[in-house]
């Protein structure tokens, strides 16, 4: 399944800086339109939500192929959502204690991953919004949490080590000089990778 890039202008902001925002998705329109219900669902049901995940880089301005959209919602809501992914034609391709992966039987459909939280506050709360399909308002997680994602991800599985530390790279190559570096090494501390903070430093 071949994945191609949706450019939107975007007009939001990060401290002073604005940004260009290039979201991509999947080799298909019905795709783009599902995506654009489903956020339009999110809202109509009053589910907080933040893009995270390859889609996440690219609504920031980093272009990297993906196959799927990545969710980060509450774990209080996991039911409406699963309810929700079934009345789009979803169904569980995985499901785990805090993921569930949807899968569709029409393949260019491609893979709608929501991963939980039970924090009260935190990264949903803090995420920025951005235009997507059809000038649907999109929240999008900041940079700084994407990291602490993408660590946390490296250190439950070492086998996405090479793709989570090049995204990490392509993140402060791009924004490092508008990266909030003290909530950087507070991740880093709060993970026990204090390590990793000195490597991404050196990504500058």
């Amino acid at each position: 399944m071949a994945a191609v890039f949706f450019s939107f202008y975007d007009g939001g902001t990060s401290g002073n800086t604005k940004y260009i925002s290039r979201c991509y998705t999947i080799d298909a329109m019905e795709f783009k339109k599902v995506f654009t219900a489903i956020l339009l669902e999110l809202e109509k049901c009053e589910i907080p939500y933040t893009i995270i995940g390859a889609m996440a880089l690219g609504f920031w301005g980093i272009q990297r192929a993906t196959i799927d959209i990545d969710f980060l919602v509450k774990a209080a809501d996991r039911e409406k959502i699963v309810s929700l992914m079934k009345r789009f034609g979803y169904d569980h391709a995985v499901s785990g204690n805090f993921a569930d992966q949807f899968s569709h039987v029409v393949k260019e459909m491609g893979f709608v991953d929501f991963l939980y939280t039970n924090k009260e506050k935190g990264i949903i709360e803090t995420s920025r919004s951005f235009k997507g399909p059809d000038d649907t308002e999109v929240c999008v997680a900041l940079p700084e949490d994407l990291i602490a994602l993408k660590l946390d991800a490296v250190r439950n599985n070492p086998k996405r080590e090479f793709q989570d530390w090049a995204d990490i790279q392509a993140v402060v190559e791009l924004l490092g000089d508008t990266l909030d570096w003290n909530k950087i090494r507070e991740y880093c501390s709060i993970l026990d990778m204090e390590a990793a903070y000195e490597k991404i430093l050196n990504l500058k």
